[in-house]
């Protein structure tokens, strides 16, 4: 069976040819002709309502840059009520570590052992390989769909939200260049970030969970973000392009750390390396992007400045944001070396933080308010720029290295630990070589099983109808099944003096005993005793031995025994 197959016309050199395998660069000039920067016009943030139960639990944190996050959090309890509860579902409406699961087997039919390998939990189970997407079931009804939704939001508002807390935390960033990260314990005031998630600390909490009930988890989410909107609205600042964009990328950390917490909040998830599964069709092993993609339509919203290049200087998003593709095995048989990325404009972002916007937004919110419509072409398998949205003019575009260079060569970016699901663009890669294209047999996405039907209830065919039994009781017999033929029984009026009696064809079982006649008496026939041979005893008389040579020889009795006198004689 063919795994891979090379693209006819590979050649040594500069690729200039395949997708995704030209760089290209921010255009600054291009970035505020479509509108992503250098916008003046004042834009408030007046969303209300209430923040979902899942983000309201904060501790630690300071009274001030709490309410700074009043509106991403507003922000992303309106996205995670219009979007997220389909993906969330497939993890909290079904049970994902059962034995019968469909995500347990490996979806890649090419992978290494390090990469097919299910890692163990301490009872010896293997946790799912893939979170299988109940939700785009052909079988899955409308009706079995909200009940689904309805599952997954009474558990995350009723069991999970009172085991997550929520962090401001100031060294993440500066330490680890971390915006958002989510620890599978609860942290306790002073605990450095090294010491965080150590198996061991993460078994010992999960011990005091009492009943299969939730794991206790303490989100961090970078103190960065409150700060510098704290400071944009001491300097009158708070309606501009800057705070905007801040508030924005916090409600997206925030929500892409809530999916990474969906699928830790399971005690039975933990494992040595801590290795998370691949969702649905996803190429790369990140759940946190995978949500925030299936939010979005397939893009994650990224900085344009990189977060690696905010290292001693401030943390602003002044420089604009960006869609990054998501890859998915439902459109993409190649890894681009260039990853797409196309800026978003600031007049989107406004309109979801405009309470009016989401007011006059159709019943489909995904697709009116939150999704980019005009990147619905790049969205279905394109890899690389998309020429019809270049000549649009409304996105700025660019393609950045998905890979860096490291003292052994060129490599593929990724997470430690998170993998390429495709093993060929997982390690290291030559830039100047064409990639192979996988086929389409390499990925094989597990689908999921329906619903065990009830067995079947045998109904009658007819309504129940009531017959006569011999003891004269009425009882209940269904038609449905089949009866022997039975005489016709006529229906005799007998006048016994004043009293009337009526017979439903035949007798009573009294009369039956009394007009009943006795068995014929049993006659038993004596055995013929067998007749024993004996030697000095003929079988045939003399007599009987006459007639029969007499009718033999044709002859008359007299004349035999004159023959027999004479024969004595002589």
């Amino acid at each position: 069976m063919a795994i891979i197959l090379q693209i006819p016309g590979t050649r040594h050199g500069r690729v200039s040819t395949q997708p995704g395998s030209i760089p290209k660069k921010w255009d600054r000039e291009e970035l505020r002709r479509c509108g992503a920067i250098g916008t003046t016009e004042p834009r408030a943030l007046n969303l209300q309502g209430e923040i979902h139960p899942i983000f309201a639990n904060w501790e630690d944190t300071d009274p001030e840059l709490r309410g700074e996050l009043e509106q991403p959090l507003l922000l992303a309890s309106r996205i995670l009520e219009a979007a997220g509860l389909p993906w969330i579902s497939d993890f909290l409406a079904h049970d994902i570590f059962a034995r019968e699961y469909a995500g347990r087997q490996p979806s890649c039919r090419c992978s290494f052992p390090s990469h097919s390998a299910a890692a163990p939990t301490d009872s010896g189970e293997a946790v799912p390989r893939t979170i299988v997407r109940h939700y785009r079931a052909p079988w899955a009804t409308p009706e079995l769909k909200g009940e689904w939704l309805r599952a997954a939001e009474a558990r995350l508002r009723g069991e999970m939200a009172p085991h997550v807390q929520w962090q401001l935390d100031p060294h993440m960033f500066p330490e680890r260049g971390w915006v958002g990260y989510t620890c599978r314990h609860p942290r306790r005031r002073g605990t450095a970030l090294a010491e965080l998630d150590s198996y061991d600390t993460i078994r010992r909490w999960d011990g005091k969970c009492v009943g299969g009930e939730p794991r206790s988890m303490t989100i961090l989410v970078a103190a960065e973000f409150a700060v510098r909107m704290a400071e944009l609205r001491r300097l009158g600042k708070e309606q501009g392009e800057e705070y905007l964009l801040t508030a924005f990328m916090a409600a997206v950390t925030i929500l892409h750390e809530l999916g990474h917490a969906v699928y830790w909040q399971d005690c039975r998830a933990l494992t040595q390396d801590l290795r998370e599964p691949f969702y649905g069709a996803d190429l790369e092993m990140e759940l946190g992007d995978s949500f925030v993609a299936s939010l979005f339509g397939g893009w994650m919203p990224v900085p344009i400045k990189d977060f690696t290049m905010f290292r001693g200087e401030a943390f602003n998003f002044a420089e604009g944001l960006a869609w990054k593709q998501s890859l998915s095995w439902d459109f993409h048989r190649l890894r681009p070396k260039h990853r797409a990325h196309y800026s978003i404009p600031v007049d989107y972002i406004a309109r979801l933080f405009s309470k009016d916007c989401w007011a006059g937004a159709e019943n489909d919110l995904m697709r009116d308010l939150v999704r980019p419509q005009s990147l619905e072409l790049a969205a279905r398998g394109d890899i690389g720029i998309c020429t019809q949205i270049l000549n649009s003019n409304q996105h700025a575009t660019a393609a950045i290295a998905d890979f860096h260079c490291t003292g052994q060569g060129w490599r593929w970016n990724r997470l430690p630990g998170a993998r390429f699901r495709i093993p060929q663009y997982d390690g290291y890669l030559c830039p100047d070589l064409d990639l192979p294209v996988a086929t389409d047999d390499v990925i094989e996405e597990s689908k999921p099983r329906p619903p065990l039907k009830p067995s079947p209830v045998i109904k009658p065919a007819k309504p129940m109808t009531t017959a006569m039994s011999d003891d004269g009781f009425l009882s209940p017999k269904p038609e449905m099944f089949p009866m022997p033929p039975r005489r016709h029984k006529i229906n005799i009026n007998i006048h016994n003096g004043n009293k009337l009696n009526t017979w439903l064809g035949g007798y009573s079982s009294e009369e039956k005993k009394k007009k009943a006649k006795p068995p014929p008496p049993i006659i038993r026939i004596a055995k013929a005793e067998p007749q024993v041979l004996r030697p000095d005893k003929p079988e045939i008389s003399l007599d009987e031995l006459r007639n029969r040579l007499s009718r033999l020889l044709g002859v008359s009795f007299d004349e035999l025994e004159r023959f027999f006198e004479t024969s004595r004689c002589a």
